[in-house]
């Protein structure tokens, strides 16, 4: 039955003989940014934090804050240039109402990676190197993978039991990391302020991390929604297809 439904959807679409053709200019932009978006992430997120928890090497942790630093201040610049022309020039290319929430996540990042920096003789290192690892590395990396197979012929109308899987692996690494893990992250961060810098920095560090916590709560709720819009849309599918009609 599956088999059959995702053939009779595939017939929509030409696959990737004609994705680039077929797609048009804003979907690619979206396509696009979306793959460079994730190879940052796997670099400053991934590749460099393993790196350093592997070899306790300072210069892969040094480059990885430097680098997040540089792609905040390029992307916000982004942001900003595209509210002063009210043109669509962000690294993202997501609509404008998600615009604001984007400029407090990179400025919230950049204050975070600016203070590692400038700590850097006393912080965690371990602990920077998951915090990266959970929301880059991980979380943030399988949600810009959905975004590039929903942009894709392995979108969600042709290879709807792949998106599906693609939805429930990127949900459930939201709950581990950016909701059970992420308590941890807090309370060890704020801990180790408070205990090195002292209660100005400390409260400023916990407003930050409330700053986004309420981002991770609503980019959970944005792949629960998702993830079962995905499961509605495949059991309405079974329904319209019917052994009598194959």
């Amino acid at each position: 039955m599956h088999f059959a439904y995702t053939l009779c959807l595939d017939d929509y679409r030409n696959g990737w003989s004609s994705f680039w053709i077929e797609t048009g200019e804003h979907i690619r932009n979206m396509f696009l940014s979306s793959v460079a978006v994730l190879f940052e992430h796997c670099i400053n997120g991934l590749m460099l934090p393993v790196c350093y928890l592997i070899t306790h090497n300072d210069a892969y942790l040094n480059v990885c804050l430097y680098s997040e630093v540089g792609y905040m201040v390029y992307a916000t610049m982004w942001i900003i240039i595209s509210y002063v022309y009210n043109k669509d020039v962000t690294v993202e290319q997501m609509h404008r109402s998600v615009w604001p929430l984007l400029l407090v996540h990179h400025i919230s990042s950049l204050i975070l990676c600016i203070g590692c920096i400038y700590c850097i003789e006393s912080a965690p290192k371990e602990l920077i190197c998951w915090v990266l690892l959970a929301l880059l590395g991980l979380t943030s990396s399988l949600h810009y993978v959905g975004q590039i197979l929903d942009f894709s012929p392995f979108a969600q109308a042709n290879k709807p039991w792949l998106r599906m899987s693609a939805h429930i692996v990127c949900l459930c690494s939201q709950i581990v990391f950016r909701m059970i893990y992420w308590l941890h992250i807090v309370y060890m961060t704020v801990t180790h302020t408070l205990e090195a810098h002292g209660t100005q920095l400390a409260t400023l560090v916990l407003i930050i991390l409330v700053l986004f916590t309420v981002f991770n709560a609503d980019f959970v709720k944005f792949h629960y929604k998702a993830t079962m819009g995905c499961w509605l849309k495949i059991q309405q599918g079974k329904r319209l297809v019917k052994p009598k009609d194959l």
